[in-house]
């Protein structure tokens, strides 16, 4: 019985010890026979003798002038079982099955054909190496079957289309008609087989619809496989309430917030850079609202993009915040502009007869970890402006990062101070943190929350003046003067307290505008750090004698 195996099964089989030898009806002769009949099987097994034939034959065959050669393996056995369905018995599948896997795994079999197991299945098999990276992706189609029931899928006409360099399997099944019945005609499976193989550097693409999932991959990626490299996210989140801005649950914060107040956090950061006009633009001239609703100082290219989207759908709907003039130098030293660069706006059909306004951002070079966050919220807020003016809904957000960051960065690097921003957005919040510290009392409501955003200034100061970065960060230098202003009408000879608090306050800002007008350079970081450091704790301790916080 050994002769009728292949090897080393044979070998194996001659090796057996003498327990199994032939007797008279003992428990030795009946494990023989239980052998010799389990031996009887028809085994599936592809010798390595024959891969090896099999080899020489693909690397002899001529190789086509242009494109891929298109490979095609016929097989009676399946790679894996194509369906649930069960079958219980010996040998079901092929003994050797992952040398044969790896044997059309560094070929590149594009398409394998199988039968045995006939089934109405077209599946991708992705074949892995030994160290457990997808190497390689095959097509295996089943064999279709005359079963009864299964009439409509007896056969397939299989058509490769596409030779060369774009090759596409299409799977026709062919029905057998019944008489008395009309005949169905289901529809063909198309299947495209293209290299799949990874270019080193290649784009990496994140895509989802849970904004927390999408937000730790990003980071992840940013931080090792795309780092430097171009990462593309695409994003489809639900609606949710109108004007309702995203923020990932677990986005590092400056300090811990309501639900309500992070919302508004987030809200007047996000305000903040969509301003038409800022008292800052001077120390930020590119602030993104300043570039889309006033580019070159007259230009609303929001309301351009409304006014062609109203009229039909037209990838014409771009803004562009670089200013070629404004922004670059002939040699391209001591330019400074924003990482944002591009963004596109696209009408889209529903199925429900509505329509959606997708954006499509591009960033010359992106951090993920607190920008990211806060340029999704930004397309979701000019995807509820857009969508306000056209009866549209906000639909998918799409960015693109040349060169895609992480690092663990203040909070300060996403905006402005909001001592600073005040000025723009809230300066009756400067008179009422004044008012307080004159006093040297806090009403709850605003007054509060004006002395909250002074704790705020302060903890994102300790934290930017603690670590260099190369990048530069903000910081606060209007907003402090003016504090300083509003002190100094109050007869400071009278309170000690007071004098000392705009002393140091006035020396904070003048170190801060000189630093920021340096060249920033590590040297001069580390001259204005401790300086910086000192006055923030200075003031912590100025603000708790005055108010009893910080």
């Amino acid at each position: 019985m050994a002769r009728t195996l292949p090897e080393p099964l044979a070998s194996v089989w001659a090796a057996l010890p003498a327990l199994a030898a032939e007797g008279d009806g003992s428990k030795e002769a009946q494990l023989r026979a239980q052998l010799d009949e389990l031996a009887r099987y028809d085994m599936a097994r592809v010798s390595g003798r024959q891969l090896e034939i099999l080899r020489g034959l693909v690397e002899k065959t001529p190789q086509p002038a242009t494109g891929r050669q298109l490979r095609i393996a016929l097989l009676h056995h399946h790679l894996r079982a194509p369906t649930l369905r069960e079958e219980l018995k010996p040998f079901a599948d092929v003994s050797n099955l992952e040398q044969v896997r790896g044997f059309l795994r560094d070929r590149e079999f594009a398409i394998v054909l199988h039968g045995h197991k006939l089934e109405h299945a077209a599946q991708f098999e992705h074949i892995y190496d030994e160290d457990g990276h997808q190497h390689h992706r095959t097509l295996v189609i089943s064999g279709a079957t005359f079963e009864p029931g299964r009439e409509s899928d007896a056969a397939r006409l299989i058509t490769i289309t596409g030779m060369p360099n774009s090759p596409a399997v299409t799977i026709e099944p062919l029905p057998v008609p019944r008489g008395g019945v009309d005949p169905r005609d289901p529809p063909a499976v198309i299947r495209r087989i293209w290299s799949t193989g990874v270019i080193p550097g290649a784009p990496l693409v994140i895509q989802g619809s849970d904004l927390d999932e999408v937000y730790d991959r990003v980071c992840e990626a940013a931080a090792k496989d795309a780092a430097n490299g171009t990462l593309i996210v695409h994003l489809d989140l639900p609606i949710g309430p109108t004007g309702e801005l995203p923020l990932p649950s677990n986005y590092p914060l400056p300090e811990p917030m309501e639900e309500s107040e992070r919302r508004r956090w987030l809200k007047e950061l996000v305000t903040w850079w969509q301003l038409e006009r800022s008292g800052l633009e001077h120390r930020m001239p590119f602030v993104h609202g300043s570039r889309l609703r006033r580019y070159g100082g007259k230009i609303n290219q929001i309301d351009r993009v409304i006014k062609l989207l109203k009229r039909k759908a037209s990838t014409r709907a771009l803004a562009v915040l670089i200013d070629p003039f404004r922004d670059f130098t002939a040699d391209g030293v001591g330019e400074e502009f924003a990482s944002f660069c591009l963004v596109e706006f696209k009408r889209r059909d529903l199925e429900d007869g509505q329509r959606a306004v997708d954006v499509i951002a591009f960033y010359r070079a992106q951090e993920f970890a607190r920008w990211w966050p806060i340029n999704i919220a930004e397309m979701r807020h000019l995807q509820w402006e857009i969508c306000a003016a056209l009866g549209f809904l906000p639909g998918r957000i799409t960015t693109i990062a040349a060169d895609a960051r992480t690092h663990s960065r203040s909070p300060t690097q996403v905006a402005m101070p909001i001592i600073d921003r005040w000025l723009d957005q809230a300066p009756e919040r400067l008179h009422l943190l004044a008012n307080a510290l004159v006093h040297g009392s806090v009403r709850e409501g605003t007054q509060r929350d004006a002395v909250r955003g002074w704790e705020r200034t302060l903890a994102d100061l300790e934290v930017t003046a603690m670590e260099y970065n190369p990048d530069g960060l903000p910081i606060a230098i209007e907003g402090l003067k003016l504090l300083v202003s509003y002190l100094e009408v109050v007869d400071e000879e009278e309170d000690a307290t007071l004098k000392s608090f705009v002393r140091v306050l006035r020396r904070l800002a003048r170190d801060n505008e000189g630093f920021e007008g340096s060249t920033r350079s590590k040297a001069e970081f580390d001259r204005w750090a401790p300086s910086a450091l000192e006055a923030v704790l200075e003031l912590r301790a100025l603000t708790k004698k005055r108010l009893g916080v910080v």
